[in-house]
């Protein structure tokens, strides 16, 4: 479980990642906190402007060190999400970072996901999708329409949602965020 003050620092290196990039740099993680936070977990990093989405990127297995997964996440966010036009040093100011960061997948059925505690993980072949607890959240979708949604992500029908080879996961985030 993290700390308020190592949340804090997590938001700082995000934040510091995209800083860095927006001058062709990249930033040094100290021994000292690649160890602190070296631990391989599933992380996203959103970036809102205005309250509105502005980008999100991340790596919901683990794939990397949690630094790494923070530092790469957020720079992707910034610059290489296809929703977005890269981000430009002037939106620095108006940007607010969310990071969320995932437990561990867990099979499950429809029935018992529940929308906006868990998020939704779908795996059919080579075609995998993800939303966040944040999505369910927002739009008050209920389960059925949770898959469905993160089967559309996934860039498969969404009336997959009861084939018997669609693999479906349940998940949770903690996230921490910067003060508006």
């Amino acid at each position: 479980m993290l700390t308020a003050a190592q949340g804090q620092v997590l938001l700082d290196f995000a934040r510091r990642a995209i800083i860095r990039a927006l001058s062709h740099r990249t930033v040094s993680v100290a021994q000292v906190l690649r160890e602190q936070f070296s631990g391989r977990q599933g992380v996203f990093v959103t970036l809102l402007k205005d309250g509105e989405l502005r980008g999100s990127m991340g790596y919901p297995e683990g794939t990397y060190p949690l630094i790494d997964g923070i530092v790469r996440a957020a720079r992707d966010a910034a610059f290489i999400d296809p929703r977005f036009k890269p981000v430009r040093k002037g939106e620095m100011r108006q940007l607010r970072i969310r990071i969320d960061l995932l437990s561990r997948f867990v099979q499950a059925r429809i029935s018992q996901l529940k929308p906006g505690r868990h998020g939704c993980y779908v795996e059919f072949g080579v075609f995998r999708g993800l939303q966040l607890p944040e999505d369910a959240r927002k739009y008050k979708w209920t389960p059925k329409e949770l898959v469905q949604n993160t089967l559309r992500k996934a860039g498969l029908a969404p009336e997959m949602w009861n084939d018997r080879n669609v693999k479906i996961y349940r998940f949770t985030t903690r996230q921490i965020e910067e003060k508006a």
